[in-house]
């Protein structure tokens, strides 16, 4: 929204409450605002800052978060008109803030609303199941056609590999979408990142970047390839 003297902010509310959530959806505004300050208070990342927060509605009788706005224009915008240098410095770059990311660390695994609340999980293996579960149950109540009771059965097969993840990391899964990567039009470089709603701590394997990731985003990481073991190779696949 456009301000009298011309600046600009940015508003998030729910959905109408007509409109049906997918689980993970219903606490993202709580889990957007928690990773903001963390953000701030920890990193040197780009981010926006929070203007105001309110979880009961107040003057508009909603929960709301306002925050800043990052100028630039988003890398899915832009992405055509890069050149081969400017993509891999912009790359390059994603790399150190994932590295960044993936540094912060956290008592419990889980969400991120559950973990700032105490009530995360002590185990990746017991968070993540519960991830699965909740979004099989959101497919079946879709009524999507997926082969449930397999999913089911190979992740349960394989779930002992969960057990190498003993720290809880700062997880973004969608921090390198192009839609959440806003460039400076001039520079072409990183400006902003923006579409922390639902960051959740666990395995930084997670992460945005990792599965598709540039030789420039792995360099910037540092760390290239990632996941050297067979066993990280197996839960990058899960």
């Amino acid at each position: 929204m456009r301000l009298a003297d011309g600046s600009c902010l940015v508003l998030k509310c729910p959905p109408a409450c007509n409109i049906r959530l997918l689980r993970h959806e219903k606490n993202c505004l709580e889990t957007e605002r928690k990773t903001l300050e963390t953000l701030h208070e920890y990193t040197q990342i780009p981010v926006p800052q929070i203007i105001k927060y309110d979880s009961h509605g107040g003057p508009l009788g909603t929960p709301f978060l306002m925050t800043s706005y990052i100028p630039g224009r988003k890398l899915s915008e832009l992405s055509a008109y890069l050149t081969s240098s400017e993509r891999s410095t912009i790359d390059h770059t994603l790399g150190t803030y994932v590295r960044a990311l993936s540094a912060l660390s956290a008592t419990q695994f889980g969400m991120t609303h559950r973990v700032f609340a105490k009530k995360g999980s002590k185990s990746w293996r017991e968070a993540f199941l519960a991830l699965l579960e909740a979004a099989l149950r959101d497919a079946e109540d879709m009524l999507v056609t997926i082969p449930y009771d397999s999913i089911r059965h190979y992740i349960s097969k394989h779930t002992y590999l969960l057990e190498e993840v003993t720290e809880p990391r700062l997880v973004a899964p969608n921090v390198c979408d192009p839609q959440n990567i806003i460039i400076n039009e001039r520079t072409k470089q990183v400006s902003g990142l923006v579409g922390f709603s639902n960051v959740i701590w666990g395995d930084p394997l997670m992460s945005g970047g990792m599965a598709e990731g540039s030789e420039a985003f792995f360099v910037g990481l540092g760390d290239y390839p990632p996941g050297r073991t067979g066993a990280a190779r197996k839960r990058m696949l899960m």
